[in-house]
Formats: C-alpha cells, sequence, structure tokens
C-alpha cells in the first residue's frame, strides 16, 4: 500500500489541475520592470523615429535612455575624445562617415570610422606640438593631421593607413 499513497495526487497538483481546467485560466509570465539608474522610476518601452528604445517615465524630469537589444535595455557605448574626453558622436558628411568631439567647435577633433566604432590606431607623435597625429579623409584622400588643430597644422601623408614620416633635416 505504500507505492499505493506515492501515486496519489497531491492535494496542491490537484487544485493546479482543477485551475488548468476552467475554460477562463490564463496563465502569463511575469512582466521583467527595469529600474532607471539615474532616478529609480521605471524604464518604458517606447518607439521613436528610429525604432525601439527603452525611456525613463518620469521624462522629462529624467532623461535617460537606453538601446532595446533582445527586449532589454542596454546602454549604448560611449567613446569619449582623445584631447578633451567628452563624448565622440558619429557623423556622416557626404560619403565620409567619421566620428567628431561633442564639443565642436571648442574642440575640432575627429576620428576615422572603423566599422561602426571610432578607429583605435596607435599613436604617432606630433614632431611641431608633442601631442599625436590621427587619420582624417579630406577630398584628396586620407591624410594624417594633428589632434590639436587649428593650433598646430602639421600634417604627414598617409601610405595605406600608416602616416609617412619626413626625415628630420
Amino acid at each position: 500500500m505504500p507505492d499505493n499513497e506515492n501515486n496519489k495526487p497531491s492535494k496542491s497538483s490537484h487544485w493546479e489541475q482543477e485551475f488548468l481546467e476552467q475554460d477562463d485560466a490564463h496563465i502569463k509570465t511575469a512582466q521583467v520592470r527595469y529600474r532607471c539608474p539615474k532616478c529609480d522610476s521605471l524604464l518604458k518601452l517606447k518607439e521613436g523615429a528610429n525604432g525601439a528604445f527603452w525611456g525613463c517615465e518620469s521624462y522629462p524630469t529624467c532623461d535617460y535612455t537606453a538601446n532595446n537589444e533582445a527586449g532589454k535595455p542596454v546602454r549604448a557605448k560611449r567613446f569619449l575624445c582623445p584631447a578633451c574626453q567628452s563624448p565622440l558622436r558619429k557623423r556622416a558628411f557626404k560619403d565620409n562617415v567619421f566620428w567628431g568631439c561633442s564639443s565642436y567647435p571648442d574642440c575640432k577633433v575627429t576620428v576615422e570610422d572603423g566599422s561602426g566604432t571610432p578607429s583605435s590606431t596607435k599613436k604617432y607623435p606630433c614632431r611641431s606640438c608633442g601631442h599625436y597625429l590621427v587619420r582624417k579623409k579630406s577630398r584628396n584622400g586620407y591624410f594624417w593631421g594633428c589632434i590639436t588643430y587649428p593650433d598646430c597644422t602639421n600634417t604627414l601623408n598617409d601610405d595605406k593607413g600608416l602616416p609617412v614620416l619626413r626625415k628630420k633635416r
């Protein structure tokens, strides 16, 4: 008889079965809520001109936003200007895509785009002022210019992604 007792449905499973047999019973997954890291309010999935994104429900008091990746809020990766540490923003001019400093016109640093992120190039020192050179694109092709432009206008030609160093006289 002990085997019969083990095969009997327990009281809780009996009630679960009865609940599931009801016509109007609906089981849904729990809704996940995300908190704003700035103000601790809830984040809401919103639709914008560039697609879905997560925004704080306390907007306009709190302006926190995050990208929507697989139904979860993911903060976009920020890239900082090598000269002034302000955020870099992706820009486009004609067919040229590049990253420019958000402090423009105070800081005129631009960095070449490398597959959707600022290209991380090896630092080459500027022989005129001691800062470093970055690869830039002009209508005549690529060249290397000083990061402190327009204060320093030192440039070097480009050869397959590397600066062509001039010999010191």
